[in-house]
């Protein structure tokens, strides 16, 4: 293993070797989720014409400021129906919410605020009526060729109401990073398996293809070898030509027992890796290689609260970016003081409550049940005295 390196250098030199993936083009009732790589904007002013936004009658402000008392209806103006002529006079014409204004009318006077009479509507006494009052005017929202969605921003509800609503009905979006995840290990067996006394159930798989896909940050394959270094030395290989991955993530076999294949066969694969073991706990076995030709290679630890750790600091991270996601740092304060002796960076899970975290270091980083109830990781720096209040960053 090489000497360890600060948390924060690997991170930089992942980041520095990501390149953003291709975009594609996908329909709108395909696109949630997706990261948008083409800005959306606007094909017409929104709202596009002097909305009415409560039922009512549309009358000319003229005619209120002279005092006049009572409007004949001369006609009902529908949403969604040609737009209408307000003829001078003491006149109007009933509206419905979502409906064109009628031309030449300046105000609307809501359906509870006046009676109806023969024809005529006579406001109530007193009542106030302003300028364009309950009218949404044309292009307040926004103008034609304004940007709407930036490119970079993750599709949701409102974003793909927003395209549909200026007919965006093919969207490009960056292609998803394809991921084959390897697990390696005799003792490990499936979860729907019985175990002996020697044997654990897989969990890797679930753990990290769940955090990838929850997040729509990716396609995630996924292989089980024993602790044969001939098969592994095979699939490594497959997996590294395969010029459909992205990215190939690995946990376990990265140390320097006896069974450990993954590291040396992947050294003998590829050369040497930008980084083998950063100065981090829990984690501090991780290695990374940046794979001009071939997939880029995050080798994980085997203990389920550093892989993820590794996953949550290192690995989504670089899907983000690869993603071009636009990507705001998250902070928030500590709820409490916290401690922490070692002279590793601790990447550590919290609990947020209250718009504040505490911070929850497993025993030991097999103590996978401790991360029940958590909602992410922080980075702690090394010998970190850190007071209530203290912002820190989370992932």
């Amino acid at each position: 293993m090489k000497p360890l390196i600060p948390a924060t250098e690997a991170s930089s030199i992942i980041s520095d070797s990501l390149a953003q993936l291709p975009a594609e083009t996908v329909s709108l009732d395909h696109a949630l989720g997706r990261i948008l790589a083409t800005d959306i904007r606007a094909d017409r002013d929104a709202p596009p014409f002097d909305r009415v936004m409560m039922d009512g009658i549309a009358i000319s402000m003229y005619n209120h400021k002279l005092g006049s008392w009572r409007y004949q209806i001369i006609g009902t103006q529908a949403a969604g129906a040609k737009q209408m002529v307000l003829q001078k006079g003491e006149n109007a014409i009933e509206v419905m919410t979502g409906a064109p204004l009628p031309t030449d009318a300046d105000a609307i006077i809501p359906v509870e605020k006046y009676d109806l009479q023969d024809g005529y509507a006579l406001p109530h006494e007193g009542i106030e009526v302003a300028d364009f009052q309950h009218i949404h005017k044309q292009g307040s929202d926004g103008k034609a060729g304004d940007t709407l969605i930036k490119a970079g921003s993750k599709l949701g509800a409102n974003e793909l109401a927003i395209a549909a609503s200026v007919g965006a009905t093919e969207l490009e979006v960056y292609r998803l990073p394809r991921i084959h995840l390897i697990t390696t290990g005799d003792e490990v067996i499936p979860p729907s398996e019985t175990p002996t006394d020697y044997q654990i159930r897989r969990s890797h798989p679930s753990a990290i293809t769940s955090l990838i896909q929850a997040q729509q940050l990716g396609e995630v394959t996924h292989q089980h070898l024993q602790d044969d270094p001939e098969a592994i030395e095979a699939a490594l290989k497959t997996a590294l030509q395969d010029s459909n991955n992205d990215i190939l993530i690995l946990t376990g076999g990265i140390s320097m027992g006896k069974f450990d294949w993954v590291a040396p066969l992947l050294k003998k694969l590829l050369g040497e890796p930008e980084f083998h073991g950063v100065a981090q706990r829990p984690g501090k076995p991780f290695a990374f290689w940046k794979g001009e030709d071939t997939p880029k290679v995050f080798a994980l630890p085997g203990n389920p609260v550093s892989v993820m750790a590794t996953m949550h600091h290192y690995v989504l991270p670089s899907l983000r970016k690869m993603l071009g996601m636009q990507q705001e740092a998250k902070t928030l304060p500590l709820a409490e003081d916290f401690h922490w002796e070692l002279p590793l960076t601790g990447i550590l899970p919290y609990k947020a409550k209250n718009g504040k975290i505490t911070i929850h270091p497993p025993s030991n980083s097999g103590d996978y049940i401790s991360l029940h109830g958590t909602n992410g990781f922080t980075c702690i720096p090394p010998h970190a005295k850190l007071s209530a209040g203290k912002t820190l960053p989370l992932s």
